[in-house]
Formats: C-alpha cells, structure tokens, sequence
C-alpha cells in the first residue's frame, strides 16, 4: 500500500512538473501579444502612483505667497502680459530635492489693487531640468516677456541645440503662438521658425559639405491645426512633432 502511494506522489508531481512549462509559455505569449495593452497599463499604474499636484494659492500679495514646499523659484521674469499697464510675473518653479521631477510654470497678473493672481499653471511649458540618470538636455535657460510675448528659451547640445516657445494672451486666453527650433549635424544645421496662428513653417538651412548644393536655402511650408495650442495643456514637444519638418 505504501509503494503504491508513493508511485501515486511520484506520478503527480511529474504531472505537475509537465503542466508547468505550458503555463509558462503561454503567460509568455499573452505578454508578446499585448505588449502595447501592458506598457500601457503600466504607464497608467504609474500615474496612478504620481503625487497629487500640489494646489497654488490663487492670490498673494508677493510672488513668494505662491511657492510651495518643496518647491523653489528656478526662473523668474518681469513684463507687460496682458493690456494694462500692471507688470506681471512669470515664475518657474522646481522641486528642490529632485531636479528631475516636473517643472511648473505660473503666470501672475498683477492687480490694480495690489498683490498678484494666479491666472495661469502649466506642466507642459517646460520638461523636467535633468533626467532621472542626471542628464541635462539644456545647459541653459531662459524665460522673459517683451512686447506682450512670454519667451521660454532653451539651449544646450546635441541634435536639438535650442528651442523657444513663444505665448501670448488671445481673448484672455494664453495661447502658444510661435516656436522656433535650431539642429545642427554634420556639415549642417536647419533653423525653423513656426507660426502656430497663421500656420507657416519658414526653413533656413546651410550645407557645407555638398557642393552641389547651395549653401544657404530657404523652404517656406504651410500647416493647419485643428485648434490653438494652450499654455496650460499643450506640451510643445508634442506638437512639433506633427508639425511639417525641413528635409535636410
């Protein structure tokens, strides 16, 4: 009788030990399969995990009134915004225990009566300082306001040397109106100029090592969105990548 429960065991388990590598491969090839549907379930567990974002006084009566813990001020610039003649405030704000962590940029209109309000916040306008490996894609940054325009400049190495957003208010609302890109590579470098309102794309781009090709030449493209582009919910990024390139 024992002989026979161990035969019994023994038989169970080499039963055991052959279902398992089907079960294996076919987890396998669920996950081959629907590779997209799992990275994109991923992306959103992370959100879900993602820190609430922190909730900006609407008003203060200095600019250090809207900047949280654990937040600093990276950037700042002073101008003329919308149609008074009230100096406004534009701050950049960065997490000052991680520099990789997302940027916020906020717009403060200055008030008749004194203090400022918060009128405008966004996520977009500005990717994270670094990466989370230390990399910095931009070794230098800018942000100013001239002629009711607000500037976010960047520039750093590589095939992207710089890029600038340019933001204005239409009907009170803040809108992403230019951006302007320079890339340079081997013997050459392109220089393009985006108007998000009248929908032209102005190419200048320089070839030094062709000689076949002329040196400086010009290409003029047209484009149209399906709508404005906003400060607050836009990432320029995103955009440039649907916008018509220069084949260099």
């Amino acid at each position: 009788m024992k002989s026979k429960i161990v035969l019994l065991l023994i038989a169970l388990f080499v039963l055991g030990c052959n279902k398992k590598p089907s079960a294996i491969n076919k987890i396998s090839n669920v996950d081959t399969l629907n590779q997209n549907l799992s990275e994109e379930k991923e992306e959103s567990f992370k959100e879900d995990l993602t820190l609430e974002q922190p909730n900006f006084s609407k008003t203060g009566k200095t600019i250090e009134d809207f900047v949280l813990e654990p937040y600093e001020i990276q950037m700042k610039a002073e101008g003329f915004l919308n149609d008074d003649t009230l100096k406004d405030v534009v701050l950049v704000l960065q997490n000052k225990n991680d520099v990789s962590d997302n940027r916020v940029v906020l717009v403060l209109l200055k008030q008749e009566k004194g203090g400022f309000k918060l009128h405008d916040t966004s996520w977009e306008a500005l990717e994270p300082y670094s990466q989370e490996d230390g990399f910095v894609m931009y070794d230098h940054e800018k942000i100013s306001i001239d002629n009711k325009t607000l500037h976010i400049l960047l520039q750093g190495t590589g095939p992207v040397v710089a890029r600038e957003t340019l933001y204005k208010y239409i009907d009170n609302v803040l809108v992403l109106v230019g951006i302007s890109t320079f890339h340079s590579g081997a013997g050459s470098f392109v220089t393009s100029n985006y108007n998000l309102i009248s929908g032209e794309a102005d190419h200048e781009l320089a070839n030094t090592i062709n000689d076949s090709m002329p040196s400086d030449y010009e290409v003029k493209k047209k484009f149209q969105l399906k709508r404005k582009m906003l400060f607050a919910s836009d990432n320029p990024n995103t955009i440039l990548e649907s916008l018509p390139h220069a084949e260099w």
